[in-house]
């Protein structure tokens, strides 16, 4: 009697730890991105107005529709871009701009920490404090919105030194 009692817990037990075992195992396919990472990258993409954008990049990383690319500059006749992270979704081309993000456009540099974007529109607008000099003037703002074609800036809560 004890024998069977005590050999129904040992096949109790392992019938237990095995299952446990065999758990840790499973993958969870909710949590499953499939990531694909290229290096030293340059893709082509085009606006609705014209804009024919040449973008350069040192890491290129691929989940599903969304696009992350590292030290990240992009190039057009209008703008050059420059920032640490660049985000983007390939289906709509809107994303964001994060680090360090310089934008040049003929005598214009405009600077800020993150900014958001529309390559297919050739739209931009931050939140962020921005520095923008043109010429031998320098705009300070909190916040902005640009448009490349035709070059339009518009600076929220402007600060203004003029030489």
């Amino acid at each position: 009697m004890l024998r069977s009692f005590l050999l129904s817990l040992i096949i109790l037990f392992t019938s237990y730890y095995m299952r446990i075992y065999v758990d840790s195992y499973k993958s969870d396919r909710s949590e499953e991105k499939i990531v694909n990472v290229l290096q030293g990258i340059t893709i082509k993409s085009y606006s609705k107005n014209g804009i024919e954008w040449t973008i350069r990049g040192e890491k290129l990383e691929v989940v599903s529709k969304d696009v992350k690319i590292t030290k990240a500059e992009l190039f057009s006749d209008e703008a050059n871009i420059r920032a640490e992270n660049a985000y983007i979704d390939r289906s709509t081309g809107k994303g964001e701009l994060i680090g360090n993000v310089v934008l040049t456009s003929k005598n214009l540099m405009l600077r800020s920490q993150r900014v958001h974007m529309d390559l297919k529109e050739g739209k931009f607008n931050g939140e962020d404090r921005v520095d923008m000099i043109e010429g031998k003037n320098k705009v300070e703002g909190d916040g902005f919105h640009l448009t490349l074609k035709p070059l339009q800036v518009i600076i929220n809560r402007v600060r203004v030194k003029m030489e």
